[in-house]
């Protein structure tokens, strides 16, 4: 096998394929800490797999030897990260209002800049990066900027700044990526095998050699017939797993929960996770499906992580049945088996008969239990609500620590039909489950319906235009 390529279009398809790699003390098949390679004249095939999921695509080479080969995963993604991060630093810059960088300066809310090898230059006014494989140097942006519009909360002129921020470093995140993009193609490198399985490849100043093994042994994907299909938006899809799957059950006893239930029906498709104690639910009906009929299953918890990191905002074209799934996007096919067992009953469990609303602004109630959980105990995670006369008091305590945290926040409490309740209600729950559940709504509102304290409580975003439909159960715990 011989071909030349760019190392860093190499290393991009490499990397995808390294997500299902096990590590060489996680398998008792050695052959799948490596990578199959089939090279047919200019097209270079790859497969990776854990055995549970399999990865699939195809680069364009320039190909002079056709053969096939399985190539040690971590060996060749060291040596093409390396080979590129050899190449000098991109410099990437744009204009930036000095008056927009004061104001996030000012109120404490802007992102690490050093941490993504950006700096303010006051003199011009731009923010300039510099560094290699901008990529990774971004990574934290996503989150960062995230952190920072929940500082701001309310404030229109803070979060306006920090829109302007977001749009200006997401551009220079391009820019740089881009200027690396064309440094890193003048880096040729030429890979070849030979009948021995010795692998071969050469740079402009230097010559690498390990050894691969033989491809016979190496399992492949088996593509089979008659299978439904459906397709949506990648985005979506990336969304909507994203907005359950801390619901899943991490467990291997009961496995009927340790994925993301997704139940096709006529006119939706809904995404269902639960672990007992909390159930988190997204329907839409933004897809197109093949299918006459109703259809479900369940996608492994290790899947639902997957998908995430591989697919783009394109068109994804989803084929199952009642073994395995494929997900086909932009050159990449992933095959994954699905969990051979009965999901839960959810819609039984969803409480139709909660008579009490708590209307409140999210943000304020995220920010205050983030603060109780410091003086939570560590084992129930337990917070206690407390509802009187459109006062919400929030209580948290650890009696090992002798800490204690009480805050209260102005809400709307009310029966279904509009009457204001005068007893106070009081309900405890596991902080953690509510912390998960608000960071995943995105509307400034929540309603939370209780109907009473040992009874579970529903979750609602409140003026949500996305066309989606969101909520989460979460069973409360005694109250002591």
């Amino acid at each position: 096998m011989k071909f030349s390529i760019s190392a860093d279009k190499f290393f991009n398809a490499v990397n995808k394929l390294n997500y299902v790699v096990p590590g060489s003390s996680h398998s008792t098949l050695p052959i799948l800490s490596n990578i199959y390679f089939n090279l047919d004249g200019n097209n270079l095939n790859m497969v990776s797999t854990d055995l549970e999921a399999f990865i699939k695509t195809g680069i364009e080479v320039e190909g002079t030897e056709n053969g096939a080969v399985a190539v040690p995963a971590r060996k060749l993604l060291d040596l093409l990260k390396a080979l590129i991060i050899k190449s000098e630093s991109v410099i990437a810059k744009i204009p930036f209002s000095q008056d927009v960088y004061g104001t996030l300066l000012g109120e404490a809310v802007l992102p690490d800049l050093a941490a993504m090898n950006t700096r303010y230059d006051n003199g011009p006014g731009n923010l300039v990066f510099k560094g290699t494989m901008p990529n990774d140097s971004f990574a934290s942006l996503e989150q960062a900027l995230a952190d920072a519009k929940e500082k701001a909360g309310n404030n229109e002129e803070l979060s306006e700044a920090l829109n302007k921020f977001a749009d200006a470093m997401k551009k220079l995140s391009a820019d740089a990526v881009n200027a690396f993009k064309k440094s890193a193609d003048k880096i040729k490198i030429k890979f070849e095998s030979n009948d021995k399985h010795k692998i071969t490849i050469n740079s402009k100043n230097g010559k690498y050699q390990f050894f691969g093994e033989p491809v016979e042994d190496y399992p492949l994907p088996d593509d089979r017939e008659e299978l439904s299909k459906l397709e949506m938006e990648g985005a979506q899809l990336r969304r909507f797993l994203q907005k359950v799957k801390h619901s899943v059950k991490n467990d291997e006893i009961r496995r009927n929960m340790a994925g993301v239930f997704m139940d096709l029906r006529k006119n939706e498709l809904r995404f269902v996770a639960t672990d007992g104690f909390r159930l988190s639910k997204v329907i839409t009906g933004d897809y197109t499906h093949e299918n006459g009929k109703d259809d479900n299953f369940i996608l492994p918890v290790k899947t639902v992580d997957l998908i995430p990191k591989l697919i783009t905002d394109g068109k994804v074209k989803i084929e199952f049945d009642d073994v395995m799934i494929k997900f086909t996007f932009d050159g990449v096919i992933v095959y994954s088996k699905l969990i051979d067992d009965t999901f839960p009953n959810y819609e039984s469990v969803i409480p139709k008969d909660n008579d009490k609303k708590l209307l409140i602004n999210r943000y304020e109630i995220l920010s205050a239990l983030r603060r109780a959980s410091i003086f939570t105990d560590k084992v129930t995670m337990r917070v206690k609500f407390e509802i009187t006369d459109n006062e919400l008091t929030i209580k948290s305590d650890n009696p090992e620590i002798g800490g204690e945290g009480e805050e209260t926040l102005d809400c709307d409490f009310k029966t279904n039909a509009g009457d204001e309740i005068s007893d106070t209600f009081a309900i405890a729950f596991n902080v953690t489950y509510l912390l998960d559940c608000l960071t995943q709504v995105e509307t400034d509102d929540i309603v939370i319906t209780f109907s009473s304290p040992s009874k579970a409580s529903i979750i609602l975003p409140v003026g949500s235009d996305s066309g989606e439909d969101y909520m989460e159960l979460i069973m409360p715990v005694r109250v002591g």
